[in-house]
């Protein structure tokens, strides 16, 4: 309660304020709010505002456009129609391997003969369809087939292998796998334990003895199926389109819903928010099976009419030719191929191109400039998100290092936030009333965003499987009672209250927080930071899961398949970071006590049972491996250890990728890893 002197004050400085003019009033209540901190908000608004006003234009056209879409019951078929209509005959897709040019009209043809193909084989709208093959045309033609008759592909990543490749043709529930003649052999190795439903179909080069016994060749069926548009499903815009499959960060892979809506909203808002031109030519040289290089590349030639040129595979070598060769403005990446790219010869050639625009993830600040500057590429579009995601960020105006920014001006209205988390465990921290805790600038966490269900921009569709929801599921995030979404990997950000400035729509972020309790937060494993104006940065990814050769890998699986293979004794997957490498190498410790095992045998297992980049680099071989009070290993100290023979008193071995075996890894290996001298 306040003293009568305090009342007397408080009159005091009332009757005197009110004598004042209105704007020494105003005046005054502005040098207070700057007294006490008000001048960073300032700040904040002078250095932010022009980009958040471009931002909020992009996202605003995004949803009026999906707004549109939703009530028309539109879908990417539909929409790829009304592009191809409007240029037939431009070219819609080169495939770098064999130089094929295919036109929006040959593009639209081939995937009708695939719709009327499946319709004759008694496929119908929510029929699954398993597609298995390497980069090109093809590829495009026949998930864009499936779709105008209502089928669901299901794009597997063609690096599985055995139990990994089984699980995803189970769990599709395919009724179809077409499947590339380059991945025969891998078909053939599982063939005899899948559903003898299972219709198999070969597209490519045709040897019926290395084929499984009763598959079919695609190409002359196809040629015989008729071209004109099969008859449409009731499919709207928030209705299945595809399936794609994450690394499986708590096992084996899942597989992700991609809803038409989804699909259109993440190529939209990179084509808008880095002001991409229907005139540009992408160069596309990532998985068709991953988001990035379907969707994100692709889907910029089915929806805004773009030329992409899909290769094969990444070629640090010819990358810069074919940009030449094929006229390319934009090219995708991964943070590792920009390393690969720096790490070759310098040639006149990489300044002979017409590239304006990087467009992908995970390009690091330390090479970020180096990169721009030798290659003379003038814009880096930086971006961030997940397949599973609703939410994502872009660097709109290539700041050195980002991965995209939120407004800290008006950050309700794209409602994503960082919470604290224990880098470690990738636990979420919370406080004393069980609430998780919000980060501030330059604190490390992991992002929340809101679930709106009925909105496209914002819900989540989540996975096939409803029990990889369940487990993903995080309560009392923001506030007692709410839930999260717990995925895989993505952004950051955090509520005005926590700007450690006074804010002046607090009130509004208030208001907006109450709308709903349903949140999402993204992946398990990636850790980011914020600045004080907004701007995002990748941290780490730990936890479950590391990133390798482009790839997330997951510790879980990977610690069954080597536990198994080595009569199930305790093995810790973890990653290790390897100076000049991108990403985090894989490093097993392996409890054999007995030192019984044969390395060489165990690396002809490894080769059936694990892809390429799924397999450890580094293998350590002690007594035991200590485990917490809940049985989970105790990879903290291991980690920090690495595979420095100095620290290590354990036999260490590394794999010699030339020789393909491992070998041991002593102080003079050590010192070639740690020159670049070893190719891992």
């Amino acid at each position: 309660m306040l003293s009568k002197v305090s009342l007397v004050g408080v009159a005091a400085i009332s009757r005197l304020v009110l004598q004042l003019p209105w704007t020494q009033v105003g005046l005054s209540v502005f040098c207070f709010y700057l007294a006490f901190g008000g001048w960073r908000f300032i700040r904040i608004i002078w250095k932010t505002l022009g980009r958040d006003i471009f931002a909020g234009t992009v996202l605003l056209k995004v949803k009026r456009k999906v707004r549109k879409y939703l009530q028309e019951r539109q879908t990417v078929p539909t929409i790829f129609a009304s592009t191809m209509k409007r240029h037939p005959d431009k070219t819609a897709l080169i495939f770098e391997g064999t130089d094929t040019h295919w036109t929006f009209r040959q593009l639209d043809a081939y995937s009708s003969a695939v719709g009327n193909l499946l319709q004759a084989r008694g496929l119908v709208s929510g029929d699954v369809v398993a597609l298995f093959m390497e980069n090109r045309n093809e590829f495009v033609g026949l998930w864009l087939g499936m779709a105008k008759l209502g089928v669901e592909a299901a794009l597997i990543n063609t690096n599985l292998r055995r139990d990994a490749l089984r699980h995803c043709l189970t769990t599709s529930q395919a009724r179809i796998l077409i499947f590339g003649s380059e991945l025969s052999s891998a078909v053939c190795e599982i063939y005899s334990t899948l559903d003898p439903s299972l219709s198999l179909l070969c597209s490519g080069d045709w040897d019926p003895n290395s084929v499984p016994v009763g598959s079919e060749h695609l190409e002359p069926l196809l040629e015989k199926s008729p071209k004109n548009l099969p008859s449409q499903p009731d499919k709207g815009f928030t209705d299945k389109l595809f399936y794609i499959y994450t690394s499986g960060t708590t096992g084996m892979p899942k597989a992700a819903i991609v809803v038409h809506s989804r699909y259109y909203r993440m190529a939209a808002l990179v084509y808008y928010g880095f002001r991409m031109r229907s005139t540009d030519i992408v160069y596309d040289c990532l998985p068709l099976y991953h988001s990035a290089g379907n969707i994100v590349g692709v889907g910029q030639c089915l929806l805004h009419g773009m030329t992409v040129v899909i290769r094969k595979k990444f070629s640090a070598s010819r990358f810069w030719d074919d940009c030449i060769k094929y006229n390319c403005t934009i090219v995708q990446y991964i943070g590792e191929l920009c390393r690969y790219l720096l790490n070759q010869p310098p040639r006149e050639v990489e300044t002979q191109h017409s590239v304006r625009m990087a467009l992908g993830n995970g390009l690091r600040q330390s090479i970020w400039t180096e990169f721009i500057n030798r290659f003379h590429v003038p814009q880096i579009a930086e971006f961030y998100g997940a397949t599973e995601c609703n939410c994502s960020v872009g660097n709109f105006d290539s700041q050195v290092g980002a991965c995209g920014f939120n407004s800290r001006i008006i950050s309700f209205v794209y409602p994503i936030r960082l919470v604290r988390v224990n880098e470690d465990t990738m636990e979420l921290i919370r406080d004393n009333n069980g609430v998780c805790l919000p980060c501030g600038p330059g604190e490390p966490g992991q992002l929340v965003g809101r679930i709106v269900q009925h909105d496209p921009l914002r819900r989540f569709d989540g996975y096939i499987n409803p029990g990889a929801n369940n487990k993903k599921i995080a309560y009392d995030v923001f506030k007692k009672g709410d839930m999260a979404y717990l995925s895989g990997q993505d952004l950051i950000p955090l509520s005005l209250d926590h700007y450690h400035c006074p804010s002046l729509l607090f009130l509004l972020q208030f208001l907006f927080e109450s709308w709903g309790n349903v949140l999402f937060l993204p992946p398990s494993g990636d850790v980011l930071v914020m600045d004080e104006l907004g701007y995002l940065y990748f941290r780490d990814r730990t936890g479950d899961t590391f990133r390798w050769k482009g790839e997330n890998v997951s510790t879980t699986e990977v610690e069954g398949t080597l536990s198994r293979l080595l009569n199930m004794v305790d093995v810790a997957v973890y990653g290790v970071e390897v100076p000049g490498v991108e990403g985090r190498a894989g490093m097993a410790a392996i409890a054999d006590p007995k030192g019984g095992c044969d390395l060489t045998e165990f690396t002809k297992a490894l080769e059936k049972e694990l892809p390429l980049y799924a397999r450890p680099i580094f293998l350590r071989f002690l007594p035991e491996l200590h485990k917490t009070g809940t049985y989970k290993f105790q990879k903290t100290e291991l980690r920090k250890e690495g595979f420095n023979p100095a620290l290590v008193q354990d036999p260490l071995f590394y794999l010699d990728t030339r020789l393909c075996r491992y070998l041991p890894l002593d102080s003079k290996a050590y010192v070639r890893i740690q020159a670049g001298e070893e190719k891992l």
